[in-house]
């Protein structure tokens, strides 16, 4: 950020709109982008974004500095997720995830490509919130397991047990279905 985030945190702590602003402006799409992986519908997805930056807002003078900014908000974004799948208690349909996988990167042209990527992310979204939070942060998101510790308040040893729990129940599925072969023991 190349603003001084303490100050801005100060700011927010004081009210202050245009640290609010700042903020948002900073992590909207990066917490949007999250809440995607996470949920797989854009429309509600921003309304999730939304419902974020109001906790984030409402509950600053909670923010104690112990973890950086940005995962504090990342943990907000996965908490309004786990609610959201609280609230539906459904998974997604192949139709949804290819929407999103077609609209991620234009770039890839081949329908085989873009095949194989909706029936992965359909395969996620069938995991167990744990696995799926953990497997999606790692490997779509791209977070290193100290930072995934922190954004879902586990230690780093669970996220490793998560992520390579969450991976062979992965490979597993994808292997029936044909679409893997090999591969590690912890599904990577």
């Amino acid at each position: 950020m190349g603003i001084n985030e303490s100050n801005l945190i100060k700011d927010l702590k004081k009210g202050k709109n245009e640290a609010f602003e700042l903020i948002v402006k900073e992590y909207g799409n990066k917490v949007y982008n999250l809440i995607v992986k996470m949920i797989s519908d854009r429309e509600d997805a921003r309304d999730l974004t939304q419902d974020v930056f109001i906790r984030v807002y409402n509950n600053i003078d909670f923010f104690r500095g112990e973890s950086s900014f940005y995962t504090w908000i990342y943990s907000i974004a996965v908490n309004c997720s786990k609610d959201y799948w609280r609230k539906k208690k459904e998974y997604f349909s192949l139709d949804n995830i290819r929407e999103i996988s077609d609209g991620e990167n234009k770039t890839e042209s081949t329908a085989e490509t873009n095949e194989l990527r909706a029936i992965i992310f359909a395969e996620i979204y069938k995991l167990d919130t744990d696995h799926r939070e953990a497997v999606i942060l790692r490997d779509v998101m791209g977070f290193s397991y100290s930072e995934i510790s922190e954004i879902l308040g586990v230690s780093q040893g669970t996220v490793k047990s998560r992520i390579s729990r969450g991976r062979y129940k992965l490979r597993s599925c994808l292997q029936s279905l044909n679409v893997y072969e090999g591969g590690n023991k912890d599904g990577s």
